[in-house]
């Protein structure tokens, strides 16, 4: 599991952006904890590194797409 923090260390985007991919649906943390931290497992890197795959080739409606599968 890494937190936040290091996610944000190793893809180079902002901990904002993160927290937004949560707000909208196509990146939820892999554990929440009661104080609120976020860690991300495996799983959850591999779906990161898709979203930053799609929005490097210009479909930047893909994380749209990817939140109205998740309802």
């Amino acid at each position: 599991m890494r937190t936040i923090s290091q996610i944000a260390e190793l893809t180079g985007i902002s901990t904002r952006t993160l927290q937004y991919y949560d707000e909208i649906g196509p990146l939820k943390p892999s554990r929440l904890t009661q104080s609120g931290y976020r860690f991300y497992d495996d799983e959850a890197m591999q779906k990161l590194q898709q979203i930053l795959f799609f929005k490097e080739l210009g479909f930047r409606h893909y994380l749209l797409i990817r939140k109205k599968k998740q309802a």
